[in-house]
């Protein structure tokens, strides 16, 4: 009787926390693509999705990736061999003893109904076969301490959870026959071990076990010209599909950012943990909001976590989502002195352009609204004052921006522009042309050069830089004009 009140709490509780979990696919969304999406379209749309699974092309592609990269995980083989063994070990022999341990009313007693009154070898065989497993994951974590590896109380409650149920029922299978007594008692702490995991599992890191494979199979089949309402599921999903290994952590452009500045949120498996959060509605510190804009904006968008995620997930489109959701609700960031403002350029195309130009203005209205020069017709002389004289010295510091000094105008900077080129009275619209930037900084004109609309529409293409006949890093300078800008302005 006790047995089955327990089984069937432990049954109702996953499937409560299941459906939970589901139904935060299609509740929860990041970015502005989803925006008025009801659920009830999403899961319509992801039904559709499914039902266009049923053809000859895409069921090759699922198989392949079902066999390759789910049963066999030739991704984590490819990029470390001895987490692959890990993976293999625990996988396989875990495989083995819900068929023939935990099914084994369903599939072992049919075939020999004896099977109680003897010590089964294969099981004990299997669970020592993940006791290895398990050691070698606590031998990474521990011992050989795996670069920018952080171990978080899940990881810790997921290994003792099947540790825990390892032990008590290699204990119970080996008393099976010399103690029914012990046996007995074992058996309850087993059975019990078991149904809490389970019941723990769709709020825990092992729910990775459904939500990785459907994260493999859904990516395969899906790119950015798949459904809206498809990439928003998807991407919510993939929250929980993360198993947090730190693959990407280690292959990330800009983790050595993070041995400088201490900042987890800089790692990209540390921002899967703050998403899962705040796709959630979590209320969220300013302290820890500042330390993931930091952290997500410094990407350089150079797709490497998406190419070695074992879990299939397509992290740059996810960093993508989550910095526009950031930008469009106005969170303070410094948008036009990131790598993302370049990236964001070049997909602006999915962006609403009065949402994609509104951040951008605001920014510039806020760095140039007291620079008085640049909004006036000058029809008198400007008087070079001690504080030009200093920020002419200032810019000399540096010797890339110390450069501005070779300047004879040539305009070659502004002949060959991009941004130039797009307005036919550039003049008008872009208030100072490169050439003249660079004259403002010779003349220790501070207002006049950080005031102007082309220092903030820069692209950093740096065809100025590499036309200049002089040497002059006019990129460089205009990077350093923005940065004192910034800190003007803080």
């Amino acid at each position: 009787m006790l047995y089955k009140f327990m089984v069937s709490i432990a049954l109702s509780v996953f499937g409560i926390g299941l459906l939970y979990s589901l139904s935060n696919w299609f509740r929860f969304s990041i970015g502005i693509n989803a925006d008025g999406m009801t659920p009830w379209t999403r899961i319509k749309a992801a039904f559709k999705g499914i039902c266009g699974l049923f053809n000859k092309e895409k069921l090759s592609v699922l198989g392949r990736v079902f066999v390759q990269d789910i049963l066999l995980q030739k991704h984590i083989k490819r990029q470390d061999r001895l987490r692959w063994i890990m993976h293999m070990l625990i996988f396989s022999a875990f495989m083995f003893l819900l068929i023939f341990h935990a099914l084994d009313k369903i599939i072992v007693t049919p075939l020999h109904n004896r099977f109680y009154l003897m010590m089964n070898p294969w099981l004990i065989i299997a669970g020592f076969i993940v006791l290895a497993g398990l050691s070698i994951s606590l031998y990474r974590r521990y011992i050989l301490k795996v670069p920018r590896l952080k171990t978080s109380g899940m990881d810790l409650y997921t290994i003792i959870i099947l540790v825990v149920i390892i032990l008590s029922g290699l204990f119970m299978e080996i008393t099976k026959l010399s103690s029914y007594e012990y046996y007995q008692k074992i058996w309850w702490v087993h059975i019990f071990a078991c149904l809490f995991g389970l019941a723990y599992l769709p709020f825990s890191k092992m729910f990775h076990m459904i939500t990785t494979p459907l994260s493999l199979l859904s990516n395969a089949v899906m790119d950015e010209n798949s459904d809206p309402a498809n990439i928003a599921t998807r991407q919510v999903m993939e929250l929980d599909a993360c198993t947090h290994c730190n693959t990407c952590s280690q292959h990330c452009s800009v983790a050595v950012a993070y041995d400088n500045l201490g900042n987890d949120n800089i790692l990209p498996a540390e921002r899967m943990s703050f998403l899962k959060e705040y796709v959630a509605n979590k209320k969220i510190s300013a302290k820890k909001l500042s330390g993931i804009q930091q952290g997500i904006y410094l990407c350089t968008n150079c797709d490497r976590c998406t190419v070695v995620c074992p879990a299939g997930i397509n992290l740059r489109e996810l960093w993508f989502s989550a910095r526009e959701e950031l930008v469009q609700r106005k969170q303070p960031v410094d948008l036009m002195m990131t790598p993302f403002s370049y990236f964001r350029g070049l997909n602006h195309q999915r962006i609403d352009q009065e949402k994609y130009d509104l951040p951008l203005e605001n920014v510039k209205y806020v760095l140039t609204a007291d620079c008085d020069l640049s909004a006036k017709t000058l029809d008198a002389p400007i008087a070079l004052n001690q504080e030009a004289n200093e920020f002419r010295q200032a810019m000399g510091f540096s010797e890339r921006t110390d450069t501005f000094n070779y300047c004879f105008s040539c305009e070659n900077c502004s002949t060959v522009c991009p941004v130039v080129v797009n307005y036919a009275d550039p003049q008008q619209s872009l208030d100072l042309l490169p050439h003249q930037i660079i004259r403002s900084v010779a003349l220790g004109l501070k207002d006049l050069a950080t005031g102007s609309k082309m220092l903030w529409n820069c692209l950093t293409c740096y065809q100025c830089q590499e036309h200049c006949p002089q040497g002059v890093k006019v990129t460089d300078i205009f990077n350093k004009l923005k940065t004192v800008s910034v800190e003007d302005h803080k």
